[in-house]
């Protein structure tokens, strides 16, 4: 049977976490200890930046889901997380399918056909392990790295995972989401930054009224607005849609 050059790009990163999640969790594979990992450790998942906060790889700040965000004229989507106090907003661009899916489970409704994220929630549900942590690492070249933590019984696997794909699993089992402060300093948004973008001051890429700046600054050529997954910074005109 041949496969589409489409579909085989959606199923690839699904099979693959398929088989890992079959290596890690069916019975009678992989290494019998209490804790097997297929991840980095936390000192190689987040590595501090030279002359930064030599702690902000070890501080974790937990997240809440607040909202899924369509961008229509950056065909793309923003997940909206905050801190707990609302003080800051982590945006996550995310490719539509993850959109949908975290969509469907903050409205707490069920989609008419299950989507890939649904299938890995049930091969982990019916494997007897659950999601305990969701971790967003590090920003890399302005890409988000992250690990989803389970549990089988006794046994605690790590796994590699797109934040896209495990804030979906982190809301099918309620587990925490929670990021480093490398990340949040690196590309959070304070409520005071949203405030002064609403207000018409000086934006990202040049935005905003430019008599309220000495020189204004060049238009990104890419709008200001990245692929998904990449460059986690909102444009201002967005901003009027983020309820804190």
């Amino acid at each position: 049977m041949k496969t589409s050059i489409p579909a085989a790009f959606v199923l690839a990163p699904l099979s693959a976490a398929l088989l890992a999640l079959g290596v890690l969790l069916l019975p009678g594979f992989g290494a019998p200890p209490a804790h097997a990992t297929a991840a980095p450790k936390d000192s190689e998942a987040c590595v501090p930046k030279k002359g930064g906060n030599p702690g902000a790889c070890k501080e974790l700040v937990r997240l809440q889901v607040r909202d899924v965000i369509p961008l229509v004229e950056a065909q793309t989507h923003a997940v909206v997380l905050t801190t707990e106090d609302g003080a800051l907003v982590l945006p996550i661009f995310v490719d539509e399918s993850a959109a949908v899916a975290i969509a469907f489970r903050l409205a707490h409704l069920r989609p008419p056909q299950p989507l890939s994220q649904d299938l890995l929630g049930s091969v982990v549900t019916e494997l007897g392990a659950k999601v305990t942590e969701v971790r967003i690492d590090d920003l890399r070249d302005d890409i988000y790295t992250g690990r989803v933590f389970l549990e089988q019984g006794k046994r605690k696997v790590t796994l590699d995972a797109r934040p896209s794909d495990s804030i979906a699993m982190a809301l099918d089992g309620e587990a925490r989401i929670m990021v480093t402060r490398k990340v949040l300093d690196e590309a959070g948004i304070s409520r005071e930054e949203i405030d002064a973008l609403r207000e018409g001051g000086p934006g990202v890429g040049g935005s905003g009224d430019p008599n309220l700046m000495d020189e204004p600054m060049p238009m990104d050529p890419h709008h200001g607005l990245p692929p998904p997954g990449l460059a986690p910074k909102l444009a201002p005109d967005k901003t009027d849609e983020i309820s804190l």
